[in-house]
This record gives structure tokens, sequence and C-alpha cells, in this order.
């Protein structure tokens, strides 16, 4: 029978752990549940990579959930689809480090899914915005059209620096030249708050489900934009001027 600690003990290499321990709301509540969910999927013969896409299903559905529902039980659900999505993420590499069963593409599924989902997400934590009346909207400080935008652009300035930092691994040949942002092994405190306050499988997921039982989401969305904005700035500042 197969148990969540031999999943664990065969999916988590001390290297890894180091790396994903900094996440806080990935590592010590999705990660554990990823394990309780691996269990079903290693009695089946479906592999990694369908994992990743079949991951990206409850992201879509989260985001139609988004779009059309009003209330706070619909905006609930709507999270809830992410964070299926977010646990699916940790199934796939469970399953393939579990049965050693790797390909040469299953990273680019994962990361794949993972930008599908963390745009979508970002970008339904507009429109939700824009659904409630959150202080923002009450005062007038801000239209209910212009938090959809906010959504669109932060998942737009969430995805780019990521883009960015993988095209100048494929270019340069070299996955040194953005050390600095990818190892997350040796963040300091300041990365690692940034971190866990950008991840969409983390911090900002976590406070996503905050600003939706607070019906604070229009500051939950202008925040993200503005966080966001600085670490992409931050960013592609960091691979461009370690390669120039």
């Amino acid at each position: 029978m197969i148990t969540i600690k031999d999943i664990a003990d065969k999916s988590m290499t001390p290297e890894k752990r180091a790396m994903a321990k900094n996440d806080l709301f990935a590592f010590y509540i999705g990660r554990p549940l990823s394990y309780a969910l691996t269990i079903p999927f290693l009695y089946t013969d479906i592999s990694p990579n369908a994992i990743s896409m079949i991951s990206v299903v409850p992201a879509i559905f989260g985001f139609l959930a988004a779009c059309l529902t009003r209330t706070k039980a619909g905006m609930i659900a709507a999270w809830l689809m992410f964070f299926l999505w977010n646990l699916l993420d940790g199934v796939d590499g469970n399953v393939a480090r579990y049965r050693k069963q790797f390909s040469k593409l299953g990273s680019v599924y994962d990361a794949m899914a993972g930008y599908i989902a963390s745009a979508l997400m970002f970008y339904a934590a507009g429109i939700m915005a824009a659904h409630s009346e959150g202080p923002l909207v009450k005062s007038g400080l801000i239209s209910a059209e212009a938090l959809i935008i906010c959504g669109g652009l932060i998942a737009i300035v969430d995805l780019l620096p990521r883009l960015v930092m993988h095209k100048a691994v494929t270019t340069l040949m070299d996955k040194d030249a953005v050390k600095d942002v990818m190892d997350k092994a040796d963040y300091g405190i300041v990365k690692t708050i940034a971190l866990n306050l950008r991840s969409c499988a983390g911090g900002a997921q976590f406070l996503l489900l905050v600003a939706i039982l607070l019906n604070i989401l229009d500051l939950y969305t202008v925040c993200y934009l503005l966080f966001n904005t600085a670490v992409m700035v931050l960013s592609l500042k960091s691979v461009f001027r370690g390669n120039e």
C-alpha cells in the first residue's frame, strides 16, 4: 500500500526541499495535500505530462466561475478550483519522481500549465474585484472596468519576467545567467518575502482567499499590480545586468 510518507521520501530530495521550503503556503499546506492526492494517480497509467495538462482544467473552470459569479460563495468556489490546480501542479512531479518516469518535455508541460493557471488566477482576481464592491470602488477611487484591466495587467507583468528568464537561458545556454533570480535556496529575507507574496501557488493564492472573505478584492488587485510590476522591473534588471 502506497503511503503519503512513501511519496514524500521519493519526491522530495534535500536539494528540492532547500528550494521549496521558502514558499511557506505551498510547502506546508499545498505540498502535503498534493501527496495525498498523488496516491490515486499512482494506481493508474496516467503519465505526469498528462497530469500537467489535466491540472489546467480546474484553472479554466475557476476563471469561468470568476467571470460568471457575483456572490461570495461563487468566488470561494472559483478559488477552490485554482487551489485544486495548485495541488495537481504538485502531483505531476510527485508521480514522475515516484515512478522515475521522466521526460525531456516534462518541465515544459509543467511550466506551460503553471503559466496558464497563474495568468488566469490574477485575471480572475480583477474580474471578481469588479463584481464586488470593495472599499476602493465604494469610495470612487477606481471603477469596475479599471479593475478588470488591472487584473489583465497583473497577468502580463507576472508572466513577462518568467518568459524573459527562460529566453535568456535558452539563448545564452547558461542557467547561471539567471541564477540570482531562480536559485530559491539562496534567497535572503527580502527575496523570500517577495517569493511568498508573489507565488500564485503560495502567498498570492492564500491572500486571494483572504481578500474574497474580507471583500477587499479591489485592494488585492491594485496592490498586486503595483507589487508584481516592481518585481518584474527588478527581475528584468537582474537578468540584463548579469549578462551585459
